[in-house]
């Protein structure tokens, strides 16, 4: 755009703005593909950021929902854990039973002998089998808590790598201030962490409720309960505090991302202007 101004000597001459100037050097089809590319970016960022904003508030309140799930369900199989029954002494008789009646059976001992044998091992198994029936609620309980808790870290950890890398392209793209790509790195280092232990104990706690499972036929199996049921309700506590540690880091990260919406806002704001030419004179 051309504008025009007055000298001292009352001539008339045209001064050219260097934008102008230098988009005059471009071919006109060039210059209306570059405002419309532009203005279709601009349009396509709000509307990614309006429902990015929309969709990490949903996000905070179904990790937290899921998060008190997690840890009712690990509580109430811990409850039933401790309200089935001793499987010590059981699991005990029935594995000597059996180790019995195998040794005897590859002795080839005489046939009264390993009657006896497969008797006493039928009535353990049948004492084991009637513990056991109400033993399948604390195993399919058990199971569902785990997935679920796991399900759960694993919302909390791809949530952060997709914000992440979300907020360093939003950060390049409009030039903002590096440390908000920065505290979104280290936000996403501080959850990893609380996200593996919770993953890792979980993992924990279930192998050793299978490893105290005596139908494994381990004759250490017994001896793995005291075990379990410690770890388990050691497990419920920092898994607890874990998932609580990744809600406050998810509603921190909330607000970062607001914080980059501002920013990025301002920018295109600021864009918007300098491509307007100011009048002078």
């Amino acid at each position: 755009m051309r504008h025009r101004c007055d000298r001292k000597d009352g001539t008339r001459h045209t001064r050219t703005s260097q934008s102008a100037d230098a988009r005059r050097h471009l071919p006109r089809w060039r210059v209306v593909t570059r405002r419309v590319s532009f203005y279709i970016t601009v349009v396509s960022f709000q509307i990614q950021f309006y429902r990015f904003s929309r969709t990490s508030s949903i996000v905070s309140r179904i990790f937290l929902a899921l998060a008190i799930i997690a840890v009712v369900l690990l509580s109430a199989n811990l409850l039933v854990g401790l309200t089935i029954g001793d499987f010590g002494a059981a699991s005990r008789a029935f594995q000597s039973a059996y180790h019995e009646y195998d040794q005897l059976a590859e002795s080839a001992s005489d046939r009264g002998t390993l009657e006896q044998s497969e008797s006493r091992l039928e009535e353990a198994a049948k004492r084991l089998n009637e513990q056991r029936s109400s033993f399948w609620l604390h195993i399919w309980l058990g199971m569902s808590a785990a997935l679920v808790t796991l399900l759960v870290n694993s919302i909390s950890v791809t949530y952060f790598i997709g914000t992440n890398r979300w907020c360093r392209e939003v950060v390049d793209a409009f030039a903002l201030d590096e440390d908000l790509a920065q505290r979104s790195q280290r936000l996403k280092k501080r959850a990893f962490p609380w996200s593996l232990t919770a993953i890792l104990l979980m993992i924990v706690v279930a192998g050793l409720g299978a490893a105290s499972d005596p139908v494994t036929l381990n004759p250490d199996a017994a001896d793995w309960v005291p075990y379990h049921w410690g770890l388990a309700m050691l497990g419920i506590v920092v898994i607890g505090g874990c998932l609580l540690a990744q809600v406050a880091l998810i509603a921190k990260n909330y607000q970062l991302i607001n914080e980059i919406l501002v920013a990025a806002e301002h920018e295109r704001e600021r864009r918007k202007i300098a491509r307007e030419p100011v009048a002078e004179g």
